[in-house]
């Protein structure tokens, strides 16, 4: 995989065992799932809740992890450590950096369900 690919489709597909079925019932729920969770994430960089953010960035994080996402996978981590060790610098820049991540990772997987394989 290169580092401009989003997703690494051969160890996607090797995680699901090549279920093509299964993963675009997980990409339906990453759908939701994601954009729910950068609202959060949001929600507490905006309040200044440090916890927060480690939650939810951790959350996301195993979310990406499921679909071999490495670029989304290390913008959560980030967040999630800024969370962790309460650094309050350069958040919204994570956040978008996060955000275009995973707005690529979405593109890449309706892409593959549009042409039907890994």
């Amino acid at each position: 995989m290169s580092r401009n690919e989003p997703i690494n489709r051969n160890e996607l597909a090797e995680r699901l065992d090549n279920d093509f079925e299964l993963f675009k019932e997980l990409a339906e729920l990453f759908f939701d799932d994601s954009a729910s969770l950068t609202g959060r994430i949001k929600e507490a960089i905006d309040a200044g809740d440090m916890e927060g953010l480690r939650k939810n960035a951790h959350t996301l994080k195993g979310a990406v992890s499921n679909f071999s996402a490495d670029g989304a996978y290390d913008a959560a981590f980030e967040l999630e450590t800024a969370g962790r060790n309460k650094n309050t610098g350069g958040l919204a820049e994570k956040l978008s950096t996060l955000k275009t991540e995973i707005e690529t990772v979405i593109l890449d997987m309706k892409s593959m369900i549009e042409k039907g394989s890994f």
